[in-house]
Parts: C-alpha cells; structure tokens; sequence
C-alpha cells in the first residue's frame, strides 16, 4: 500500500507540473494580441559625423570634416508586425528629403544700380534613411499594460550633396555619404485603450560604418584627384537619440 500511494503522489505531482506549466504557457497578455500597428514617432536627436580625406593618394595631410545636426523636432512614420514568438518586427522611415537651397551674396552700387556677385550658389540635397528592429518584448504571460523591451536595429541610409557655384571661382562639387548603423533600443510601451498606445525609447548606436565620396570640377587638379573616396568606421559615435510615439493597432 505504501508503494501504491508514492505512486499515486508521484502521478498527482506530475499533473498538477504539467497544469500549472500548460497554465503559464496559455496564459498571454492580452494587450499584444495585435498583428500589426502604425506608429508616429517624433525623432529628437543629436548627431556629430566626422569625415575625412587625404589631399591625394602620398599627402601625409588630410581634410577632416565635422558635421553636427541637433534636431528637437522631426516626425517619423513606422510600422510593425508580430513575429511568431510574440515579438514584433518594425520599419520606419527615419528621413527623406529632396530639395534646393539657393543663395546669392552681391555688391549693389545704389546710385548705378550695377551689382556684382561676390559669393553664392545652389546646394541641392537628396536622402533617405530607413530604420529595421527586431523587437523583444517582456511581459508576454503577464496581462500588464506596460510592456518594456528590447530592440535590435539596423539603419541604413545615403545622402547626396550638390554644389553648384554662381561665380567663375569656384567650381561645382558634391559628395556622397552611404553607410550602416546599428542600434540597441531599450523601450517601454504603454497601452492607453485597447487600441492605442505610447512607445518611449532611446536608441543607443554601437557603431557608424560609411562611404564617403568627395568630388570636386577643378581642372587645376589631375582628374584621378578630383574625387577621393574613403571608408570611415566610428565606434560609439556621438549620436544621441530619443523617441516618442503614438501606435494604433491595425
């Protein structure tokens, strides 16, 4: 009889285990029962990028450039979709531009009204930067309405800047920036309604790998001077990154 009962308590150990292990894993949280969102993000960051290139292939002298943008204020469109782990994967357009600056800088004689032009010139500009993360969410079995997680993104993105003189001194140039950038995201989600909610995160980028291609017209120069082309690699760059977001679930 005593063995009997050891067995029994074994069986009923056994089941309840597997019960209590069924429980947990049908247990969801219902806030991501979703399967794809919308989100509006606005995009604050500040971004120093420093680029470089030799005076010509035996300089032992380089041109270094230092680029600093602080944005406060720039909307950004993402959308998402749920991997088969509850996850959710996402892609947002980060930037695209198109456009042209013009300035003229002159010396105006009011009494002949004659002007001549000292300084100016077009700059057109072009860009587009796309964002992916895998996103892993915490709290999957607990029906809670803040959700905090973790992304792993990847951002790539090209940039084109033309140079278009108004005096005969100077000649037209351009360059071009093309390069990859990872991020790590921690992130909190919180569900306002059964359909909307606020995503808050601070991407974090671990490195910056670019091309960057300087060309410039001068026919004082040989023509395999006129464009230098160079690899830049930046570990841990000066990029500070935060965003909100507004999610509808679709």
């Amino acid at each position: 009889m005593g063995k009997i009962e050891i067995m029994k308590n074994k069986l009923l150990t056994i089941l309840l285990l597997t019960i209590i292990v069924k429980t947990g894993w049908s247990q969801q949280n219902t806030h991501l029962n979703y399967k794809a969102g919308i989100k509006i993000y606005n995009l604050a960051n500040f971004d120093e990028q420093t680029k470089s290139r030799r005076l010509n292939d035996t300089s032992s002298y380089r041109y270094q450039y230092t680029n600093t943008t602080l944005q406060i204020f720039h909307p950004t469109i993402a959308f998402q979709w749920k991997s088969k782990k509850n996850n959710f994967h996402e892609i947002e357009l980060t930037n695209l531009m198109f456009g042209k600056i013009g300035t003229i800088t002159e010396i105006v004689n009011d009494t002949t009204n004659n002007r001549q032009t000292i300084n100016g010139g077009d700059i057109t500009t072009a860009a587009i930067s796309i964002q992916y993360e895998y996103i892993l969410n915490f709290n999957k079995s607990k029906d809670s309405k803040l959700v905090p997680s973790i992304g792993l993104g990847i951002n790539p993105y090209y940039r084109q800047n033309s140079y278009n003189s108004k005096i005969s001194s100077a000649f037209p140039a351009s360059d071009i920036s093309a390069g990859l950038r990872t991020f790590i995201t921690p992130r909190f989600t919180y569900f306002v309604t059964s359909k909307l909610f606020i995503d808050v995160n601070v991407p974090i980028c671990f490195f910056d790998t670019f091309y960057f291609s300087d060309k410039e017209d001068n026919p004082a120069f040989p023509i395999q001077q006129r464009k230098i082309t160079t690899f830049n690699y930046n570990q841990f760059p000066k990029i500070f990154t935060g965003r909100i977001g507004v999610g509808l679930k679709l």
